[in-house]
Parts: structure tokens; sequence; C-alpha cells
């Protein structure tokens, strides 16, 4: 179903359309750090890149750390945390949250560990899945980032 709902609405888009569809313009313009622009009725899209929130907003949450929201190794809190980060991302005009981070904070000297849900590899899996699920719940696309690298 999806998919020929996605054939239908390009099926008159030129090729021009279709690269302006997958490729990013003026960053950092409202509360996107990136932006997809739109096509003949398709709106485009808002990024915008947060791990504890809408990160250019005014009147926003500023939301616990992966760090610490996995260190509670609560499921419905975890999910729930990333449902009230979805709903305020969508509030705030955002598409896609581009996040959560999911790097593996193994070197404690890492500056970035907080955003992240600790160096246990299930503990990170579940908790980047329970957030997720509820950021989608809240009407926001996630956009895990960071992957592993070597």
């Amino acid at each position: 179903d999806a998919r020929a709902k996605a054939k239908k609405l390009i099926a008159a888009w030129s090729v021009e359309d279709k690269v302006a569809a997958v490729t990013g313009t003026e960053v950092a313009r409202a509360n996107c750090v990136g932006n997809i622009t739109a096509v003949h009725d398709w709106p485009g899209l808002c990024l915008d890149d947060s791990t504890s929130g809408v990160r250019f907003g005014f009147f926003v949450t500023a939301f616990s750390g992966g760090i610490t929201a996995a260190a509670t190794w609560n499921r419905t809190l975890l999910r729930e945390r990333g449902r009230a980060m979805g709903e305020e991302f969508k509030g705030k005009g955002v598409n896609v949250a581009l996040g959560p981070m999911m790097n593996m904070g193994r070197v404690p000297q890492g500056g970035r560990n907080w955003e992240a849900f600790g160096a246990d590899p299930f503990l990170s899996g579940e908790s980047a899945y329970e957030t997720i699920l509820g950021m989608q719940q809240g009407g926001t696309q996630a956009c895990a980032k960071h992957f592993i690298n070597k």
C-alpha cells in the first residue's frame, strides 16, 4: 500500500524534483538544522538534532540525557521519555529527530557519552528501541545516529 502511494505521489515528478526530495537544503532555518525542500504538493521535511529535546526552540524541555535515562533500566520510562520528546519535536514543526544517539560509550573520556545509553550493548539497544518507538508514537520520525565503526 505504501509503495503504491509513493509511486502515485512521484509519478509526475521530474528527475530534478526527485533529486530535490533527497537532498538537504537551507541548514539552520527556524527549528531545523537541515531541510528537505518541498516538491509540488509534498511539503518536504524539517530535521532537528538533539538527543535531549528540540535544539533550536524557545520554551522547550531539556530532557535527561540518554545515559541517565538508560541507568533506570525502566522500559516504560524510556518509552515515555521518547514519546514526550516526539510530541515536542512535532509541536515545534520538526518531522525528523536526528536521534537517539547510539554510540557505545566505551571510552570514558568521550565528551558525548552522556547523549548515548552507555557501554552495555544490550542496555543500549533496548534503550534505543524504546526511545525510537516512543518518538514515533509522539508523531516524529526517529533517525538513530553515530553507528558503531570498525
